[in-house]
């Protein structure tokens, strides 16, 4: 749970944009199929982490 508090922010727009490539996507193939549509929440968490080691190697060289 104190995880779900803590990444509430990119938890909500994460679904929110999954939702909308989903139906995007389903509408623009005419038919029901997984794509990578549904990677966008990982991907966002995965911005996240490698935007926060890109920083902390920044703060290191400076």
């Amino acid at each position: 749970m104190k995880w779900v508090c803590k990444n509430w922010l990119m938890l909500t727009v994460g679904l929110i944009l999954t939702t909308l490539a989903v139906q995007y996507a389903y509408s623009v193939r005419g038919y029901i199929a997984i794509g990578s549509e549904w990677l966008i929440l990982p991907f966002m968490f995965f911005c996240k982490s490698f935007a926060r080691q890109v920083a902390e190697d920044v703060k290191k060289w400076l």
